[in-house]
């Protein structure tokens, strides 16, 4: 398997952290599972004001991997601090309590886009809760870094992805009703773990301020 932290790497994978702790082993037993083939990967997960032992687990897991940290509250910045470090030809933006399904699903995203080198392809991902599709969720897209290297992600939340895709999908010719026809892999490779209690959507949906 090729080093999952290389700077001179087809991916980066950006992971903000936020009191991660209950959830995070099985996204950290996932990433450690690929088979990256012949590509090279970077891992950055951004520690994000966390108050429990998150950043603990991580390191013990043994995984390679960049750890920075983000002071400001939120996805958007953390997400914009590991873009300012990234090194990737690609991006892929995941949560930390998701994970992947498949050991080589990062191999079959980049197998996707790199003979084509293509700015945008759409990932598949299957959630037990969540049946619908969604334009925004930054997390079932890989992104070509130097496609989207003037975007940032806004400082608000919950709904930052809203912002930032908006913004990605135009620049790509496609919008939130036509989306869906991007080139897409054609297996689901990312689980999406809805609604867990104490997530900023959990949070928003009970109609807490973020």
């Amino acid at each position: 398997m090729s080093s999952l932290c290389e700077r001179n790497s087809d991916i980066s994978i950006i992971i903000p952290v936020y009191n991660l702790e209950p959830y995070i082993e099985q996204m950290l037993d996932s990433l450690a599972s690929q088979d990256l083939g012949p590509y090279k990967a970077e891992i950055i997960f951004v520690m994000n004001n966390c108050t429990d032992d998150s950043e603990g687990v991580i390191r013990r897991s043994g995984l390679d991997c960049t750890i920075i940290y983000c002071l400001t509250q939120g996805c958007g910045p953390a997400r914009n601090a590991a873009l300012n470090i990234a090194k990737g030809k690609y991006l892929w933006f995941m949560d930390g309590d998701d994970w992947l399904l498949s050991d080589t699903a990062v191999k079959d995203v980049l197998d996707k886009a790199m003979p084509e080198d293509l700015d945008i392809v759409r990932i598949p991902f299957y959630s037990t809760h969540y049946v619908w599709q969604y334009f925004s969720m930054v997390w079932q897209y890989l992104l070509k870094r130097s496609f989207v290297s003037e975007f940032r992600f806004p400082d608000y939340q919950p709904a930052e992805d809203d912002a930032y895709m908006d913004r990605v999908l135009n620049k790509a010719g496609y919008n939130r009703a036509t989306y869906l026809g991007l080139p897409h892999i054609h297996q689901q490779v990312y689980f999406y773990n809805y609604m867990r209690e104490g997530s900023n959507m959990f949070r928003h949906m009970r109609g807490e301020k973020i």
